[in-house]
């Protein structure tokens, strides 16, 4: 079974590695997304909705693959889903998954995009309607470009990413990281509104 296979007991050596390392700073967790990940137990507490993270498991995965890649420099040059090794073939689930949640959450009003990103410190870019650059993991940064709604055209969105991305991360692990991104990206309007 996954859940086995991306158990704490497997990937706690790999994932625990990464204090001090890749971004991360020394500590007895990792933080990212407004989530922290304790190495006592692996559990992961959501510090946005204030309760622990059950699917661990796609985080698990992510976090081992990443725990064993070579640091690399940004390129500043950014690609699409598609241009990673078999992207095309994950890119209908990816669009499913990462993209129009966004376009569908933010599109009435894409400055809600920027407000949400803030939770994450992110940087606002100059795509778009809105665009912002959100650092998933510390050396992964993924960019969301959103186009409002208008009269003639419904809301629509895309996502790219530093060309290093292939050196951190699988494609299918970049796919459940950027999925897991966009789901942030909802809890933290969720959390704004709720807020006001």
């Amino acid at each position: 079974m996954v859940s086995e296979l991306w158990s704490w007991d497997n990937c706690k050596e790999k994932i625990t590695s990464l204090s001090g390392r890749l971004g991360f700073p020394k500590a007895p967790y990792l933080k990212f997304l407004k989530l922290k990940l304790l190495f006592e137990d692996g559990t992961i507490y959501d510090e946005i909705r204030g309760k622990n993270w059950s699917n661990v498991a796609p985080i698990y995965c992510v976090l081992t693959t990443y725990s064993q890649a070579k640091e690399l420099e940004e390129t500043g040059k950014l690609i699409s889903f598609s241009k990673l090794p078999g992207g095309a073939q994950y890119k209908g689930v990816f669009i499913k998954r990462t993209v129009e949640p966004i376009a569908k959450t933010f599109g009435e009003n894409p400055e809600l995009l920027y407000e949400a990103a803030k939770v994450f410190d992110a940087e606002k870019m100059s795509f778009g309607d809105c665009s912002v650059k959100i650092y998933s993991l510390p050396r992964v940064p993924i960019i969301y470009v959103l186009w409002g709604k208008s009269a003639e055209f419904p809301a629509s969105a895309n996502v790219l990413f530093d060309s290093t991305i292939a050196n951190y991360l699988t494609t299918e692990e970049v796919q459940l990281l950027s999925e897991l991104t966009t789901i942030r990206l909802r809890h933290a309007l969720e959390y704004i509104v709720r807020e006001k």
